[in-house]
């Protein structure tokens, strides 16, 4: 058989043939089942959930797609003007041509000078004040290709692909910040989440070396926290006579705490701390008794008496006042507190180094770090 009769050869076609009584123009008006469930699902769509999908759901179109091809200047001519002034209204005044923001010298709060081809005069306008009416074609395009733009956008995609735009997400943030509001939730203290990322575990077999790099690890952050304020007292590391400085933020009060306890003395038998404190919210201590050798403690100076670092924090929040127990957050008191300690016995004038600061100590570090320390020293 030649190559010209086959290309003669009429092609078979692969269509079904018709049933028995069903003509050609019956088979072609019917929809097959794909166009018809397509066709329903196109009339069920709700358009408002729609939008809510697309902007909140993981799986959304805009987290596939160059947003630059959503936002751009070509898009937003393609809007209506209802909806491209509504836009303008959560644009900031930067993106219109005409507002310059500056700082005037003769007033604290920030101003901007609007120039236009209409008004010539330079007329300003307080930014705290209600922003003046902006029209449509001030909008300087420019702003869809500027980079703080589009790293916004792209930050949006991403918040979205990661479900944080999700309703649940947004549940448990309103959760949690009402539990640090409360004093019942707080972040997790970075040794503690060094601590619970480098646990060993008892039950999983590690190689020879990994085991011995682990177990070395956890005794160096874990091991250290089972010595106590008064094992500090026993071996030296607090004395009679250093000062504790505590210091602390409660950004939920927006509020910081700052307070010097010196150490008056020290049980010889069970090594609880006694300290000196002034009341209410006064921060530093009297002069006198930061000398080498203070007197007795006069009225309204404060002693206090504690056996852990916790106990003491709690104790300087009472005597100050501002934070009440129950708005009080879990954190590390360890942390909060610093020694401060003369380098050697001072000499010279005596008199005048109790006028230094904290009678001319020095900052030997915070009761955590020197914990630590002592445990890998001893």
């Amino acid at each position: 058989m030649t190559e010209e009769t086959d290309s003669a050869r009429p092609k078979r076609s692969a269509r079904a043939p018709n049933r028995f009584g069903e003509g050609p123009s019956t088979v072609a008006t019917r929809p097959s089942q794909a166009q018809a469930t397509t066709s329903r699902l196109t009339r069920t769509i709700d358009p408002v959930q729609q939008l809510q999908t697309l902007l909140t759901s993981p799986k959304s179109a805009l987290t596939q797609v160059d947003i630059t091809d959503i936002f751009n200047a070509g898009t937003w001519d393609m809007l209506p003007e209802e909806a491209r002034a509504r836009l303008c209204s959560l644009l900031p005044p930067t993106a219109f041509a005409g507002f310059v923001p500056t700082i005037d010298p003769m007033h604290s709060s920030r101003t901007q000078h609007v120039f236009s081809d209409s008004n010539p005069q330079d007329i300003e306008v307080d930014t705290e004040a209600p922003a003046p009416a902006v029209s449509l074609d001030m909008l300087d395009t420019s702003v869809f290709t500027d980079g703080h733009f589009l790293a916004a956008a792209r930050t949006f995609q991403d918040h979205v692909y990661t479900g944080w735009m999700a309703d649940t997400h947004k549940e448990k943030v309103k959760t949690y910040e009402t539990g640090v509001q409360d004093g019942v939730l707080h972040a997790p203290w970075k040794d503690e989440v060094w601590e619970r990322d480098h646990t060993s575990s008892g039950n999983t077999e590690q190689p020879p070396a990994a085991s011995s790099q682990q177990s070395e690890a956890s005794a160096r952050a874990g091991d250290a926290a089972e010595l106590k304020l008064a094992d500090l007292a026993k071996n030296g590391v607090i004395k009679t006579g250093d000062v504790l400085v505590y210091k602390r933020t409660f950004s939920q009060l927006d509020t910081i705490v700052e307070k010097d306890v010196i150490i008056q003395s020290i049980h010889p038998k069970n090594y609880s701390v006694t300290v000196l404190i002034q009341p209410g919210t006064a921060r530093e201590l009297p002069p006198e008794l930061l000398r080498v050798d203070p007197p007795d403690p006069d009225a309204p100076t404060k002693t206090m008496t504690v056996t852990s670092p916790n106990m003491l924090e709690n104790g300087i929040l009472d005597v100050d006042g501002r934070v009440e127990r129950g708005r009080r957050p879990n954190g590390n008191a360890w942390k909060s507190l610093s020694v401060w300690r003369w380098r050697q016995h001072p000499e010279g004038d005596l008199d005048m180094l109790a006028f230094l600061e904290r009678g001319g100590r020095e900052n030997h570090g915070t009761l955590f770090y020197l914990r630590g320390c002592y445990y890998h020293d001893r």
